[in-house]
């Protein structure tokens, strides 16, 4: 038809695959940051094991760690360090892959992205932590070439901010974060129609990233074992900036592409667990996830562009794939505290139950007291 020939049949997929970037960029560094605030909490109780204090010691938990180490890993100097500082910072580096399979609207693709998350925060007293950090993002896609695509790919890179804040209360916890970012898309769509025409058009557009999520949660002790039900909602606000293609004069296919507005609003609902074990040398903090995801927004949404030279403006239309309303995010992880105060950690993020997608994502990262 028009469409699958204007867009060398691999319209929807780009134009998917630019929103599936742009919803795995979000999502990544809003991961990165509830990895903080759970990190904060060490684990679900309501202590951190970052090197910024142990916050309430009258807190379960916080008696959990000094029974748990003993005064040879909190005792003395070190333990005046680990519990008493209240400036911190953190960096964190991320490598997600998946991949999309192939459906009626979207082609299959794979993708890489890495992101690096620095950021401070301050506890202001036992019950409060506020917080900043800056991260820098760079994703790939590629189209998998089959008979009816051509190719191409999307390379995201961007820069983004966000603040967040860390409330607990005995054995509640209260957490909320605030972040935007900026990204530049470099979008190619290979145009081949044997044997004449080879090219490969390409658009330049920018996003703007709003997102915000709130969570609570509550902490049930157990001896070593801390576990506990968490809930949250999030959401992101997506705006990619219209476009006209360059790279396809010859064949005069290059297009104009409208503005895309994506908007997702997920509310999580699961149990967190965390064990801690002592040994000569660290406390170390086995921890896992499991949240039930249900998505209110993301609708499939239809995407509009025009020939550059069609004089009559005629209007082709791409629609992306209706959204996955319910899945499952499972996360595994373990956590160390060193003498002083160091802490790091390595993280596994992936989903469960999303139709036609496969997503993981591995963190790893360190925490140190000023």
């Amino acid at each position: 038809d028009e469409l699958a020939f204007a867009l060398q049949q691999i319209a929807t997929e780009e134009f998917g695959a630019t929103q599936s970037m742009a919803n795995e960029i979000s999502s990544g560094r809003m991961q990165a940051i509830m990895t903080r605030l759970l990190e904060l909490r060490g684990g679900v109780g309501g202590f951190s094991l970052s090197g910024l204090g142990v916050g309430s010691l009258s807190h379960p938990v916080g008696e959990e760690l000094r029974s748990t180490t003993g005064s040879g890993m909190l005792g003395g100097a070190a333990g005046d360090a680990v519990l008493g500082s209240a400036l911190g910072g953190f960096l964190n580096i991320s490598y997600g892959t998946g991949e999309r399979d192939d459906t009626n609207q979207v082609n299959a693709f794979d993708y890489d992205n890495y992101q690096l998350v620095a950021g401070v925060d301050y506890r202001f007293n036992d019950n409060l932590v506020l917080g900043g950090a800056l991260n820098y993002y760079r994703a790939d896609s590629d189209f998998n070439k089959v008979a009816t695509v051509s190719g191409g790919g999307i390379e995201t890179d961007g820069w983004g901010g966000t603040f967040y804040a860390s409330y607990t209360r005995d054995d509640f916890y209260l957490e909320g974060t605030l972040g935007y970012a900026v990204s530049d898309y470099d979008i190619r769509r290979r145009i081949l129609i044997a044997p004449a025409i080879d090219e490969t058009a390409k658009g330049t557009p920018e996003s703007r990233d709003l997102s915000f999520s709130i969570g609570a949660g509550y902490s049930i002790v157990q001896g070593p074992l801390t576990y506990g039900p968490y809930g949250r909602i999030n959401y992101s606000n997506v705006d990619v900036d219209s476009y006209r293609e360059t790279g396809a004069e010859a064949s005069g296919l290059n297009l104009d592409v409208d503005s895309q507005t994506w908007k997702s609003l997920t509310s999580v609902v699961g149990m967190q667990f965390s064990y801690a074990v002592n040994s000569s040398y660290a406390v170390w903090l086995p921890q896992a996830k499991v949240g039930w995801v249900h998505q209110f927004e993301n609708d499939a949404t239809e995407m509009n562009a025009v020939y550059v030279n069609d004089p009559r403006g005629n209007i082709l239309s791409a629609t992306t794939d209706d959204p996955d309303r319910d899945y499952f995010e499972l996360g595994l992880g373990v956590s160390a505290v060193f003498r002083g105060g160091m802490q790091a950690f390595l993280n596994y993020d992936t989903l469960l139950g999303f139709r036609n997608l496969q997503d993981h994502l591995f963190t790893l990262g360190a925490r140190w007291e000023f």
